[in-house]
């Protein structure tokens, strides 16, 4: 399923051409011949696609690769290094730059903000009319939101609703200083300042889907008055809490609440939270909830945090991480879902594992040795600790398949992951 590149080959490279067992008189009529022969090989191995020219600086493109991942590696040959396996389907941003190597035409593009080079036979431009680009992305409209207004100099949050950072900024009704987003899988914010420069920007549409998470900051100017946030109410708890993605340990993650309740946000999550933050943004105050801690200490609570509202959480030190390395991931599942791109190798598998159990969500086939062993995935948007149940003759090493149910969960899953990932190993 994790196919590296396909072979591009023409028909004449397969064999090689008998030796001829006696000299040849060369005639004028076998010159002839021969260049036809020439001119006629050249007319039916074209070069592969892409090779005309390439794509423009900032063009949208989409992977075409016939459901299997296309490898982006860090230089113009096979030989370079791979930085990940992006999904079929996926779209990414050309960088406006192109070269030949080892028979390939190499595009240089950028993936979640990281540029590298791919085999542009399988890349299709966005707008074109195959139906490769059709398929690869589903019409899904994209609204820009229109964020909470906060104080001169201050920031606000919430999910983008599109990845066109421009319309982000234009849908606005204050001047937009900067947009910040947090990764919580490298612990880091990437950055888009409207009107600087491109060198200047970290951040752009290869890196968001229209639910990630921001900080918006607005131009300085006159400062208000702080407002006192509202004091805690008892309301009755409302809405049900939202698993944010698993940072590594003692790391940030960020996500919706999903819960006007603070201790049930906290009681939700696989991993240990010490800390839940808030940003009030009438006051531009951080408002805390610490589990645990006397209500004294609190300034979040029912009365601040809404179903609605972007938290930011600390994660405890785990103290049963045994081991943290990287790994290869893929997934394999149970039934057929209707994304063309989710249906690969892996699929139709319901039964029972090495294990003995049937197959159910937090299941991983693993190698061999590795059975029996739990893990976490850093910044897993499920946040789900995994246990090495089955085997696959495809899994060595330190390479992991995950289970769904559903294809079509597993391929949205592993479009947010990636195919490589960090991993903390877990005590038995």
């Amino acid at each position: 399923m994790l196919a590296d590149w396909r072979a591009y080959r023409a028909p004449g490279d397969i064999g090689r051409a008998a030796r001829l067992r006696r000299p040849l008189l060369i005639r004028p009529f076998l010159v002839l011949a021969l260049l036809s022969t020439l001119l006629l090989a050249a007319l039916a191995f074209p070069r592969p696609a892409g090779a005309e020219g390439p794509f423009e600086e900032g063009q949208q493109v989409v992977v075409s690769a016939d459901g299997d991942c296309l490898n982006l590696r860090a230089g113009a040959t096979v030989a370079a290094s791979r930085i990940t396996c992006v999904p079929d389907g996926t779209v990414l941003t050309a960088l406006g730059a192109q070269r030949e190597a080892d028979g390939y035409v190499w595009e240089r593009v950028s993936y979640h903000g990281r540029a590298g080079w791919m085999a542009s036979a399988y890349l299709a431009a966005l707008d074109d009319d195959g139906d490769d680009a059709e398929d690869a992305t589903p019409a899904v409209p994209e609204v820009p939101t229109v964020f909470a207004v906060p104080p001169p100099g201050g920031f606000t949050a919430g999910p983008v609703g599109t990845t066109d950072l421009d319309a982000l900024v234009e849908a606005q009704s204050f001047d937009v200083a900067g947009i910040w987003y947090f990764r919580p899988a490298t612990q880091n914010y990437v950055s888009y300042i409207p009107g600087a420069p491109a060198i200047v920007n970290t951040l752009d549409a290869s890196t968001l889907t229209a639910g990630s998470i921001v900080l918006v900051s607005r131009r300085s100017g006159e400062q208000g008055e702080p407002v006192d946030p509202a004091a805690a109410t008892d309301d009755p708890v409302t809405g049900e809490a939202n698993v944010l993605p698993a940072p590594p340990a003692n790391g940030l993650t960020i996500g919706v609440s999903g819960t006007n309740d603070p201790a049930t946000l906290a009681a939700a999550q696989p991993f240990e939270v010490r800390l839940i933050v808030m940003l009030d943004v009438p006051s531009q105050q951080w408002l805390t909830y610490v589990p645990g801690a006397p209500d004294i200490v609190q300034t979040l609570g029912r009365g601040q945090l809404q179903p609605d509202s972007v938290v930011w959480m600390r994660a405890g030190a785990v103290s049963s991480v045994v081991e943290t390395v990287e790994v290869t991931l893929s997934y394999y599942y149970c039934r057929q879902g209707t994304i063309a791109a989710s249906i690969g190798d892996g699929g139709g598998f319901c039964g029972h594992m090495a294990n003995g159990e049937v197959v159910h969500q937090g299941a991983a086939a693993c190698a061999r040795s590795r059975l029996g062993e739990r893990f976490r995935i850093i910044g897993d948007p499920l946040g789900l600790t995994y246990e090495c149940e089955d085997t696959g003759s495809a899994v060595h090493g330190h390479h992991r398949d995950i289970f769904f149910d559903l294809s079509d969960d597993g391929y949205r899953w592993i479009v947010e992951v990636g195919y490589t990932a960090v991993i903390e190993i877990l005590d038995e």
